[in-house]
Formats: structure tokens, C-alpha cells, sequence
């Protein structure tokens, strides 16, 4: 097991039609977003203009967590609505158009992927994710396993699994916690 914290203050936005995005990670690392040839893509971005319209990829399947405003949106014409305490999951092949202003989480991950998941959890267990991620929305104090790491609002915690050892993470608060198995 190997984990790396990623602070969004390191990280430099790009511009998507609807605001900026910031891309905490990517894989395969030699990979590029722009020639959707990766497997699977972390990131955080706003939501500055209404509406907005999603980039569509083929192929993708996308989670999406609000940071601080509920998400309005129309999926392929049917209005739909999620609180901050939703993982908003969907097709990225899908038309959606944002009717909110705000900040997002964002997961990307190819259909060839095994397995993926994305929950608002406070704890967990797990052995058969390849690669684990932890955001968190407030600043909080992790354990992972038997280290505690502080993590500050916006930071994303790494946990490379290829090993499947067991991984154990309690935090103070909700953190977005995403699953990821190649």
C-alpha cells in the first residue's frame, strides 16, 4: 500500500465551457484528459455559468458529488435534483445541463473498469479496490489504518492497493470515498 495527499492548492485549473476544473488524478499517469485514452480521472471543478452543459464522453461512467449547493439538472430532457448528501451517477454519453451554480467532485472512470464506487461515508473497510481516494469537504483527521493524517478541506487522499491488502479508514467527518478496482 502506498498513499499520497494532493492538495488543490498545488494543482493549476483548465477551463471547461461551464467554469474551471481541477485535476487531482489521472490513470494511467502518462494519459491526458483531452485524448480520453485514460481509465479513470479524479477531479474537482465549478460550476460558474447557468446553465452549463456537461461534457459528454463515450464510453465513461461518471459520479458526481456537490461540495457546497444542490445540483438541478436535465438529464436527457427529465429535471432532476440531488443534495450534497447524493452521489449523482450517470452515464457520460448522457445530455445533462446544470440549472446550479457551485462546486463539484467528479469521477470519471472508462467502462472497462471492474469495479468503481463513489459514497459519502465516515468509515470503512476494504481489500479489493486497486486504488482508494478520499476527499474531503471540511478539514478532518483520518485513520488509515494505524496513521492518522489531517486532511484540509479540498484535499484528496491517494491509497494505491495493487497489493489488496486490507484498508481500514475512520475520519471525524464525511469524506467522498471512491472505489476503484482495474
Amino acid at each position: 500500500m502506498k498513499y499520497t495527499k494532493i492538495s488543490k492548492h498545488h494543482i493549476s485549473p483548465s477551463i471547461w465551457d461551464g467554469g474551471k476544473t481541477f485535476e487531482y488524478f489521472i490513470y494511467p499517469h502518462e494519459t491526458k484528459y483531452a485524448n480520453k485514452d485514460f481509465l479513470f480521472r479524479i477531479s474537482a471543478a465549478s460550476i460558474e455559468k447557468e446553465p452549463s452543459i456537461f461534457t459528454r464522453f463515450e464510453n465513461f461512467q461518471r459520479f458526481l458529488v456537490m461540495l457546497d449547493n444542490d445540483l438541478k439538472i436535465r438529464r436527457n430532457d427529465k429535471i432532476e435534483h440531488y443534495s450534497q448528501q447524493d452521489v449523482f451517477v450517470f452515464d457520460s454519453n448522457d445530455e445533462i445541463i446544470s440549472h446550479s451554480l457551485g462546486k463539484d467532485f467528479n469521477v470519471m472512470v472508462s467502462k472497462s473498469i471492474t469495479f468503481s464506487a463513489v459514497d459519502i461515508l465516515t468509515e470503512f473497510s476494504n481489500s479489493i479496490a486497486d486504488f482508494i481516494f478520499v476527499f474531503a469537504k471540511v478539514e478532518t483527521e483520518i485513520q488509515l489504518n494505524n496513521r492518522k493524517i489531517t486532511l484540509k478541506k479540498d484535499d484528496l487522499l491517494v491509497i494505491e492497493n495493487l497489493s489488496q491488502q486490507e484498508i481500514s479508514v475512520k475520519s471525524q467527518q464525511n469524506i467522498i470515498c471512491t472505489f476503484i478496482k482495474i
